[in-house]
């Protein structure tokens, strides 16, 4: 029998991040939009400031002064802070990019099909950003999409199974839904792709808030995150992958740092590229962003990630509690699933009652306090036109959120739903 994980101490996570205790609007924040972004600890944005100001300068792979080499030090050692929280064989084989979304567009745009392997199949829950780049490319001629879809919450991976065939190149999933919670299999899902040749690529972005991700055991070929959402900076991403995988990919940006050198062959200028990841790293990188992501990634290695998660959870399974107690909403997704997660949504379910307004209500109508939810479609298109839904309101969860948090959730709803639709 597993021993329980230890009490997760959410007062002290909530110590780090001041923007907890500070007052929108004359109002205390209970802010349940991390789905959205992670708010940012005070270590983080010291060590971005401190990098502006230290160490504003290109590193030493342009230029080769002493301040170069300690920029270069430094920016190498915080690719090496993300190969450890990935559990990855080598730092090389982290890409920065500026977000989740450049880390997929630089794969359907790098990703050579070839002969009859030209399908990429997504899941009908992707987010737009691991979704258009393959829109994108199918327009171009270059693959053809096919949806896996979703029922009872979750993935479909009987369908999945069916779709992955030998004319199966790439499939893109996410490991986490931005709507329906889950923790996607990834090891079943690799042996499936695996199976038929075909090549994996991991949308984590909602997944990393309150879990860990091994990329030596989930099989994947590509991990692709954004740094904001785990308490890092804005615009600055990873694209992980295996060297093979990475230096098989065509460069889908090319610009400086990215050649070995540019030779004139029968009078026309022809690059040699560099291997990954300085192939996909092109321009003077976010340096800055990149040491103060290293800050955050040591925030959470201070916590034990089984007392993370299963606080997270416990902060979903109460909350699906409260949606359960209020006949006008009614709960996406499966609890079980989202209860994997750190998230759930509602939809309406009584003609007077209205997300946008909610939300408002969420804003404005709770006395002294608003909470910080978002309502619409969180760009899941194409989940909630599958679901039949134009709207839903979500809360997402980080582990500075509390239960007492959730309750006064759960109060406002029921105190919304009374007012609205009595």
């Amino acid at each position: 029998m597993k021993p329980a994980p230890a009490v997760f101490d959410a007062a002290a996570a909530r110590a780090e991040f001041p923007a907890l205790s500070r007052k929108v609007g004359g109002k205390a924040m209970v802010y349940l939009d991390n789905a959205c972004t992670a708010l940012k600890s005070a270590r983080m944005s010291r060590t971005l400031a401190e990098a502006h100001e230290l160490w504003g300068s290109c590193g030493g792979k342009r230029s080769t002064h002493l301040l170069a080499q300690e920029v270069e030090e430094r920016f190498q050692a915080a690719r090496s802070a993300v190969a450890a929280f990935l559990n990855a064989e080598r730092p090389d084989d982290v890409v920065f990019t500026s977000g989740t979304t450049e880390g997929v567009n630089l794969v359907a745009r790098g990703f050579a099909f070839q002969g009859p392997r030209r399908e990429v199949v997504v899941g009908a829950w992707e987010h737009n950003s691991a979704l258009l780049p393959f829109v994108e490319a199918e327009r171009r001629g270059e693959c053809v999409l096919r949806v896996c879809p979703v029922r009872a919450g979750r993935l479909d991976l009987d369908a999945l199974e069916g779709l992955i065939g030998d004319k199966t190149a790439l499939v893109a999933l996410a490991r986490s839904s931005n709507v329906l919670g889950g923790a996607l299999p990834a090891a079943q899902v690799s042996k499936m792709c695996r199976r038929r040749g075909a090549r994996l690529l991991l949308d984590d972005a909602q997944f990393l808030s309150s879990h860990r991700e091994d990329v030596r055991a989930s099989g994947a070929d590509f991990v692709v995150f954004s740094a904001h959402k785990l308490g890092g900076p804005f615009g600055l991403g990873v694209l992980w992958g295996e060297e093979r995988a990475l230096n098989a990919l065509r460069p889908a940006k090319v610009g400086g740092g990215t050649v070995k050198d540019v030779v004139l062959d029968g009078g026309r200028p022809t690059p040699v590229w560099l291997d990954a990841p300085m192939r996909h790293e092109a321009g003077v990188p976010n340096i800055p962003g990149a040491l103060a992501f290293a800050e955050a990634l040591a925030l959470l290695d201070s916590w034990d990630p089984a007392a993370v998660r299963a606080h997270v959870a416990g902060l979903v399974r109460r909350t699906v509690t409260g949606i359960a107690r209020v006949a006008e909403a009614a709960l996406v997704g499966d609890p079980a699933a989202l209860e994997e997660g750190s998230l759930a949504a509602l939809r309406s379910a009584h003609p007077s009652f209205s997300v946008k307004d909610f939300n408002l209500y969420l804003n404005h109508e709770l006395p002294g306090r608003f909470v910080a939810a978002r309502a619409g479609e969180h760009c899941a298109h194409l989940l909630h036109a599958s679901l039949g839904l134009k709207e839903t309101l979500r809360v997402s969860f980080f582990a500075y959120n509390t239960a007492e948090e959730t309750d006064l959730f759960c109060a406002a709803l029921e105190g919304y739903a009374k007012e609205a639709c009595r």
